[in-house]
């Protein structure tokens, strides 16, 4: 294993950055919540095989920036990230340059999303990054509970895709958009294009048993039903929904359901 990098307080990011071996390839997978993220992951680390690195050493209810020292781990050596729910920022696109990290942004459907977080309440937890809940989000009813998802999670996914969009538009970040639904369609397919996206060469048969051995994990895929959100939310909450996208008439949501 490599030995981690020597960080100073007073050390700036580019600084740090020239300790890491210019040749390193750094895969990064940076997801929407509930898009697949876990799935996805679980086939890359398996394809990659190479160190699994996450860029922060806690959750809760903080957003999930990068953590410049976990960038120091492995400087020598291939390294992959999985999921991590972070918006486009001048500090985190700058760190993306300085450490040549590639990133993977996988997107889904925002009114499937809707569903599966309220399926998240009752599977894992009330406490998330995106919104302040607490105990009482329960003594909701299920048409209550989306109402809260929608009016105070949905506007984080918003800000998400539009940073990412942005920083795309303008330049300021070479990354791959990947969606729920490529996901969903062809698996090896996904896998191939993210190897592709990062100059990494794997054969046919890598790639299926890189998939297969994924079926393993604890992915949490099977709660991922296509369409859920058409049949299940509101008229009027759909129509709440598509208010937002009205803010933004120069951003493409097409890629979110629209």
């Amino acid at each position: 294993m490599s030995a981690p990098v020597s960080t100073g307080s007073t050390m700036t990011n580019q600084e740090i950055a020239k300790a890491v071996s210019p040749s390193r390839k750094h895969v990064w997978l940076i997801a929407a919540p509930k898009s697949g993220s876990t799935w996805l992951g679980a086939m890359l680390e398996r394809a990659l095989d190479w160190p699994r690195v996450p860029l922060l050493d806690c959750y809760d209810r903080r957003e999930q920036e990068i953590d410049v020292r976990t960038l120091t781990l492995h400087p020598d050596t291939d390294i992959f990230t999985p999921h991590q729910h972070t918006r486009a920022s001048h500090p985190t696109l700058s760190i993306i340059r300085q450490f040549r990290i590639m990133p993977i942004v996988l997107i889904r459907d925002l009114f499937d999303t809707v569903i599966s977080l309220r399926d998240h309440l009752y599977r894992e937890h009330h406490i998330m990054p995106w919104a302040y809940f607490d105990e009482t989000v329960y003594t909701l009813s299920p048409e209550e509970q989306i109402d809260a998802l929608i009016d105070l999670v949905i506007p984080w996914y918003f800000n998400f895709y539009t940073s990412w969009y942005y920083a795309e538009k303008q330049g300021l970040c070479r990354f791959l958009w990947m969606t729920y639904l490529d996901l969903k369609e062809d698996h090896e397919a996904c896998v191939r294009r993210v190897l592709d996206f990062a100059g990494v060469e794997r054969t046919d048969d890598q790639i299926v048993a890189a998939v297969q051995d994924s079926r393993g994990a604890d992915t949490r895929r099977n709660v991922g039903t296509q369409g859920r959100g058409h049949t299940q939310l509101t008229e009027e909450q759909r129509e709440r929904i598509l208010r937002f996208t009205r803010y933004y008439p120069k951003v493409d949501f097409r890629p979110l359901g629209f």
